[in-house]
């Protein structure tokens, strides 16, 4: 199998990451906004009903939009890593799954918890370009900027679940709150995800294409 360089895969995944992390933030201010509304209603602040009726549109929309985004970000996402991890072969390393799993991997109950962190993990030690013509040790340690970025993409998914159970279930405008602050935080965690995730790539693509030039790979 040839070698693919990952350029133009990269770029657009990081086009569509910086997009979900301005959408992102502003989510976050129209979190912050809808939690302190919430506040007022709850302590007998002043508030009317057409700001009540624009703070529930604009979350709305913002969902809507950001759910688009997360599905066309996906897309772009699991194309790149499909690519990297499917170069392991023209790049001399060994893979523990097919490279299906790079793809079929994040839709899996459950085992989407670990999987495309594992695959992950063999694409950062595959690409290894200081050692071009050797295999890459299953042992060797991944940098912290990989294990950073999936455990906030857990948590950032783990918080917006808990916001969505809260208030599409909840009975009282305590728990519209909750689920605006779970929202707010859920935001926020996404918005560093998506910044290491474009760190991830950027990092990973030249690591392949660093060490494809020292093996003379063709393209």
């Amino acid at each position: 199998m040839n070698f693919k360089p990952l350029g133009e895969r990269a770029k657009w995944a990081i086009v569509v990451l910086v997009l979900i992390a301005l959408l992102d933030a502003v989510a976050v201010w129209a979190d912050w906004d809808r939690y302190d509304l919430l506040d007022r209603i709850i302590n007998g602040g002043s508030y009317t009903l057409a700001e009540a009726d624009s703070s529930d549109h604009r979350q709305s929309v913002i969902g809507i939009l950001q759910f688009v985004a997360l599905a066309v970000g996906a897309v772009f996402f699991i194309r790149w890593f499909f690519g990297a991890y499917r170069n392991l072969d023209a790049l001399g390393a060994e893979r523990r799954y097919t490279h299906n799993w790079a793809a079929f991997g994040w839709f899996i109950p459950i085992l989407n918890l670990w999987r495309p962190k594992q695959i992950a993990n063999d694409i950062w030690r595959g690409s290894d370009p200081d050692r071009p013509d050797e295999p890459p040790s299953t042992g060797a340690a991944v940098p912290a900027v990989l294990t950073l970025w999936w455990l906030l993409w857990l948590a950032s998914n783990w918080a917006s679940y808990i916001a969505a159970r809260l208030g599409f279930s909840g009975n009282t405008t305590g728990d519209l709150q909750h689920s605006a602050a779970a929202y707010l935080v859920g935001d926020s965690l996404d918005i560093v995800a998506a910044v290491l995730a474009i760190v991830v790539i950027r990092r990973i693509t030249a690591r392949e294409e660093a060490r494809a030039a020292r093996r003379e790979l063709p393209a």
